[in-house]
């Protein structure tokens, strides 16, 4: 730990190639308190995400995230602000910080009213160098298929023919 920092040490993954994704994220979930981190694409693909799956959906969610993400960092630049590093939502009992990556990636971490911002805030600051060295390294989309079926955001398609004949 840094003397001068009362906050750990974090490490995600390893200085090598081939820290997963997922394994990057699952961490900053864990040292952060969060319950769920996305990698999310600049075009709105869920690229990798950890945490509780009941919070993932494979579309308008991550589509979402990111035009939110556009939309206040070019607020932002309108009003002379070049530098943005984040957005924040506090809702009752769910909270979420978008942050940057790189250029083409973002990332989304949802969390609760024990997790403190703070934490978040730092873990994902520390978590983007290790998600820009695993994509640099050839990481691809690391989503689990969703259980019972096939999925594109909320609809679900299965083998069953949609009308009768």
């Amino acid at each position: 730990m840094d003397p001068r920092s009362n906050m750990p040490d974090l490490v995600f993954g390893s200085r090598t190639a081939g820290a997963g994704l997922r394994s990057i994220l699952a961490t900053h979930c864990s040292q952060s308190g969060a319950a769920y981190a996305a990698l999310l694409e600049e075009s709105g693909f869920l690229y990798a995400d950890a945490g509780d799956e009941s919070l993932r959906d494979h579309g308008e969610t991550a589509a979402l995230a990111v035009g939110a993400w556009h939309a206040t960092r070019e607020v932002a630049r309108r009003l002379g602000e070049n530098e943005f590093n984040g957005i924040t939502h506090e809702g009752r009992d769910r909270h979420f910080f978008i942050s940057p990556v790189d250029d083409r990636f973002i990332l989304l971490t949802v969390f609760g009213n024990d997790t403190k911002l703070a934490l978040v805030r730092a873990t994902a600051t520390r978590a983007a160098p290790a998600l820009r060295e695993s994509l640099l390294a050839g990481a691809g989309p690391e989503i689990p298929p969703p259980r019972g079926g096939v999925s594109d955001g909320d609809i679900r398609y299965t083998s069953e023919p949609f009308l009768a004949v």
